[in-house]
């Protein structure tokens, strides 16, 4: 870690698509959980606060996986996460925009197989981290 990346990281900043690829079908990633709602932090103490986001994340960690899917300018973008840290500067960029805090909770998958049965246009490689990849989704017809 001399480089602050991550064996992900190294390999997405070389920009080789295939190698990329190559590393993706082996290599897990975080898929945050879509949240069940966003809460104002003034509206309560900390401890509320607290207590209610412990809540919320135990509650979503039972509920069937659901991704978080964002949609940017009529595109559906899936974030994907090397690390939990990557995954935390995102969390805190989404609450610093909307102003509203919200349980993160995040599930471990292999990014090909799992886009394979997703709708998605774009995946988001560490999204809002200082260095981030886009990868196009492209789906081919059976026919």
């Amino acid at each position: 870690m001399l480089t602050g990346k991550d064996d992900l990281e190294r390999v997405a900043s070389r920009d080789r698509p295939a190698e990329l690829m190559a590393l993706l079908k082996s290599r897990q990633v975080l898929i945050p959980r879509r949240p069940r709602r966003f809460l104002d932090a003034d509206e309560f103490s900390p401890e509320q606060l607290s207590q209610l986001l412990k809540h919320e994340a135990q509650t979503m960690t039972e509920c069937e996986f659901e991704p978080w899917i964002l949609e940017v300018k009529g595109k559906k973008r899936l974030p994907a996460f090397s690390s939990e840290k990557r995954m935390a500067n995102f969390s805190r960029k989404i609450s610093s925009e909307t102003n509203k805090v919200f349980a993160l909770c995040a599930g471990m998958v292999l990014l090909p197989e799992f886009i394979r049965n997703s709708d998605v246009d774009f995946v988001d490689l560490n999204a809002c981290s200082p260095q981030s990849w886009e990868i196009c989704v492209t789906r081919f017809d059976s026919k």
